[in-house]
């Protein structure tokens, strides 16, 4: 037997363990995932922006209303 010829398998002993080994790691990942996903949905929402005009429904007889001069779109110049 040469030196290239030998078998380079681990042992039954030595496998059963690395696939102890391996069920764990996978199991720990799917833990890790598990709660990531359960911290994410606690999370509270972040504020939502105000609508883009979403004053334009303001009737001018409101004490609050902006001054308007002139018809909806133009600058008001003369």
């Amino acid at each position: 037997m040469t030196r290239y010829s030998m078998p380079l398998a681990a042992g039954s002993g030595t496998s059963v363990l690395l696939i102890i080994v391996g069920l764990a790691v996978v199991a720990m990942l799917l833990l890790l995932f598990w709660r990531g996903k359960q911290r994410v949905r606690r999370r509270p929402e972040p504020p939502r922006p105000g609508q883009p005009r979403g004053d334009s429904w303001d009737t001018p007889d409101t004490p609050d209303a902006p001054d308007r001069e002139g018809p909806p779109g133009s600058s008001g110049r003369p």
